[in-house]
Parts: C-alpha cells; structure tokens; sequence
C-alpha cells in the first residue's frame, strides 16, 4: 500500500464529496464519494500501522519494501496523513455548515462503519500475508544457518580426516 497513491485517491473522492456537499445533497446521495475517501483514509492507517511494524522487524529493515526505507516511507505516510487530517477537518465543517450536528454525527458513523467492514475483510488478508513472508524469511535463515553449521562440521572432519586423525 504505497501512501502517495491512497492519499491520491482519498483526495479524488474529497473533490467529488465536497462538490456533492457543497451543492447541497444529502449525505445518503454521497455514500459512494464518502465510502471511497473514508476506505483510503482507513487504508493509510493501515500502511502506518504496517510501517510501524516493520520498523521493529530486523528481516524488513534489512530488506526494505519496494526500494524504500522506512524512513522515507514514514514520511510519505505522515504528509500522507496531514492532507487526510485536514480534509477530514474541512470535510466535517461543509457538513456542519449544511446539514448541521446531524449530518457530522451521520458522517462519523458510516466512517465507523467502513473502516470496520475494511478492517474485517481486506486487513485480516493483509496481516495474513506479512505474517507468512516473516515466516518465510525466517525459514530462509534457518535453512542457511543449519547448512553453514553442516558445512564447517563437513569441513573439520574433512579436515581431521586429512590431518591424519
């Protein structure tokens, strides 16, 4: 999940909500802009939330994701997530100014509601799949560390075996 795209299009469905909101309709007449926007908002927390677990995982500092370090991309995740805290602020005061407490109340709910629908479904995969390349990664360097120490074990008694033992 690479930040700059899904703020990318977090900021598409933004322009289309905003227009929507700004010309008067209805929250329920913008549900597709609002699933769209709020579904990569939740995906940019997710990518943070990845990162921050790489972070602390030798296999992926070592290995960096996608030519990136984390580093670099912690800090396209975080400007990532000023624009995302900024038009979700603004966002919040369109509905406030046309359809009052009730239309920002109905906006944190449906939110609520993606995040957790997106959580359950695509995010579980997610988790699944990094599990199993640390794994994987893990086996590797079990694999190479039992054949080193079987090669320097062939190679003394090779050795031994030459010596004259």
């Amino acid at each position: 999940m690479d930040p700059v795209s899904i703020i990318g299009i977090a900021t598409t469905a933004f322009k289309g909500l905003k227009q929507l909101v700004e010309s008067g309709r209805e929250l329920q007449d913008c549900m597709s802009q609002l699933s769209q926007w709020a579904g990569a908002i939740a995906d940019l927390d997710k990518a943070d939330e990845l990162n921050k677990k790489r972070k602390g995982n030798l296999f992926r500092s070592v290995l960096p994701k996608s030519g990136k370090s984390i580093e670099q991309e912690a800090m396209e995740i975080y400007a990532a997530k000023v624009t995302a805290r900024e038009q979700r602020s603004e966002l919040m005061q369109f509905l406030g100014a046309t359809q009052g407490e009730r239309g920002q109340r109905e906006f944190i709910e449906t939110e609520k509601k993606i995040r957790k629908m997106r959580q359950e479904a695509i995010y579980a995969e997610i988790d699944r799949i990094e599990k199993l390349k640390e794994l994987g990664i893990a086996a590797v360097v079990v694999v190479l560390a039992v054949a080193t120490v079987g090669g320097a074990i062939a190679l003394m008694v090779a050795m031994k075996g030459v010596n004259g033992g």
